[in-house]
């Protein structure tokens, strides 16, 4: 517990380090003083900690890729930092025109309805961002807000970029089901009995729920599902929550989707089936 609370505090000690030198409250000789007696022991124990960790991680697993994915699964910081980055790298995946489709996939885009909401807020934190700018008469104060408004605004940039650039997928003999750039499931198409239409209006939000004795992955839209999938063999799903939370993993025999197209994913999908 110490040692994944030493990171926060590192943290911590750098803002207020920096607030205090912004403020003129110390003077920048102090700030380095500061920084050098208190963040870089901080830092370096924070540091060796996570390489001890890696070392572990790296014991049994294949690759160096391995380990660090399990290193940042097992620590709510590192599992933040990744949530950030991967959505950042959806933001630039859309910006170059770039969606995350595997040579050789068959997309089923699920954007379309869902990102009403998503532009709203990014409109709504533009204006805020340049409300503030004009409002505020303290530099320190108008810059810091600037930041964290930019920060805010690239963030639901993102989120809204993930929708579009990461469609669920038809590949290697799998359905993979994403929510942005988080994978929710990897389903079998052998074990696809079926797919039909089938509108829901409930729930609207991405859920693992349980209908009578059947756990089943709901991935909606704003209003509902509108294609549902039944399995052979439960499966292995989590929904994405709060970005420095571990997803919870159930098992579940049934799928509900929105997808932008209902007759034209569920016509891919009964194609793939017999294939696979």
């Amino acid at each position: 517990m110490t040692g994944r609370l030493l990171p926060a505090v590192a943290v911590v000690v750098v803002v207020i380090d920096a607030a205090l030198l912004a403020t003129g409250t110390i003077t920048p000789a102090v700030a380095l003083a500061l920084f050098l007696v208190v963040e870089v022991p901080l830092g370096a124990v924070s540091v060796s900690g996570y390489v001890r960790r890696y070392r572990g991680h790296r014991r049994g697993s294949e690759s160096r890729w391995d380990a660090l994915r399990a290193l940042a699964a097992d620590d709510p910081y590192l599992r933040m930092m990744a949530a950030e980055a991967r959505t950042f790298a959806s933001l630039g995946r859309w910006i170059a025109r770039r969606p995350d489709v595997p040579s050789g996939a068959v997309a089923i885009g699920y954007s379309r309805g869902t990102l009403g909401i998503p532009i709203a807020l990014s409109v709504a934190a533009g204006i805020e961002l340049v409300a503030a700018h004009l409002l505020i008469p303290w530099p320190t104060v108008r810059l810091i807000l600037d930041l964290l408004g930019i920060y805010a605004l690239l963030m639901i940039l993102g989120l809204l970029a993930g929708r579009i650039v990461r469609p669920h997928l038809i590949v290697g003999g799998e359905l993979v089901l994403r929510s942005g750039p988080h994978v929710c499931a990897r389903v079998p198409l052998s074990d696809v009995t079926e797919v039909r239409r089938d509108r829901r209006l409930s729930p609207t939000s991405a859920a693992v729920d349980t209908d009578g004795d059947r756990d089943i992955l709901a991935l909606p839209g704003p209003d509902g599902t509108s294609l549902t999938v039944i399995l052979a063999r439960p499966v292995e799903a989590a929904v994405p929550g709060m970005p420095w939370g571990r997803p919870e993993t159930r098992e579940v025999s049934e799928v509900r989707l929105h997808v932008d197209d209902d007759d034209v994913a569920a016509q891919l999908l009964r194609e793939a089936v017999p294939a696979a």
